[in-house]
């Protein structure tokens, strides 16, 4: 019949339309399977084997990996250490780029200007980082010592002090701010101006503007910064690992160091891999933990 639409069949409008995003993302589904899931598949398959990476997978382990790993205090030490460090990222280093984009928002004068200078550490490699910070906490001739000499306080070894590395490792973060100060402020600014100019005329101001309408309006970004902050923390390596390789005495040894010690010092890749999957389904729980209460909030 003519004029009449085809909406059957395989080479239809409506079969083309529903067909084309699956085309689409069939690919880059495939490699985030083969990339992404597959290794932790792979994780899991070898931590129930006493992995031999001449004649893979080697002898069947079954759970001894796990009730092995357990039952050593190096690996709660780490757990100890891990959940520390996240502690003091969230009180030290969460709040202040939420405050500093606070800051930046009311400002008129210069406002590019500092958030220029708040993306260019950013841009810093971490090593670099590192051996500046190295040398500000060096005990002999480092800045930190210096500053407290002139103060008439103690000089510290700051690095090679176990009640005193974890703060050392966090602090340079609280003068930080990078991305996340300009994912604030980009959230302040576009709440809507409706918004702001009501509260300003109902006289909401101040902290009050901050607490009542600015917060609430970005609670999203702040659960997202919330969220990306715990899994980075719990898989906190490098920088522990460059400033103190784990020491001293084990002080500093996180999770993430935990598996690379099990992986290229001990070469136990079933451990290693054992200890993976259960730091995978902790950062589960605690994110799944925060979408909970966050849609508690909502609700």
């Amino acid at each position: 019949m003519k004029g009449k639409k085809n909406t059957g069949g395989p080479f239809s409008y409506t079969f083309r339309k529903k067909a084309a995003p699956w085309c689409i993302l069939a690919l880059p589904m495939a490699f985030t399977a083969w990339l992404k899931y597959y290794p932790i598949l792979s994780a899991f398959f070898i931590s129930l084997f006493k992995y031999d990476p001449i004649n893979p997978p080697g002898k069947f382990a079954g759970l001894s990996n796990y009730i092995g790993m357990f039952k050593m205090q190096y690996y709660w030490d780490a757990w100890k250490n891990t959940f520390i460090f996240l502690l003091l990222q969230l009180a030290m280093c969460f709040f202040i780029p939420l405050i500093q984009a606070l800051f930046l928002n009311e400002l008129i004068r210069l406002q590019k200007c500092l958030t220029t200078l708040y993306i260019l550490p950013a841009l810093i490699p971490t090593s670099v980082n590192v051996i500046i910070w190295k040398w500000i906490w060096h005990p002999d001739y480092g800045v930190a010592n210096q500053i407290i000499k002139f103060f008439g306080g103690q000089p510290q070894a700051w690095l090679s002090d176990p009640g005193l590395v974890k703060f050392c490792i966090i602090f340079p973060g609280v003068l930080g701010g990078g991305l996340t100060v300009l994912l604030y402020l980009s959230a302040i600014q576009g709440v809507s101006s409706d918004i702001m100019e009501s509260a300003a005329l109902d006289g909401c101001t101040g902290f009050s503007k901050i607490f009542r309408i600015i917060l609430p309006n970005i609670s999203f970004m702040i659960f997202i910064q919330l969220i990306m902050c715990v899994i980075t923390t719990m898989q906190l390596l490098d920088a522990p690992y460059m400033y103190a390789s784990g020491g001293p005495s084990g002080a500093s040894t996180t999770q993430g160091i935990f598996i690379y010690n099990a992986f290229n010092q001990d070469l136990n890749y079933g451990r290693g891999s054992a200890a993976s999957i259960v730091l995978l389904f902790v950062i589960a729980g605690l994110t799944m933990l925060q979408m909970h209460f966050e849609k508690s909030e909502k609700e």
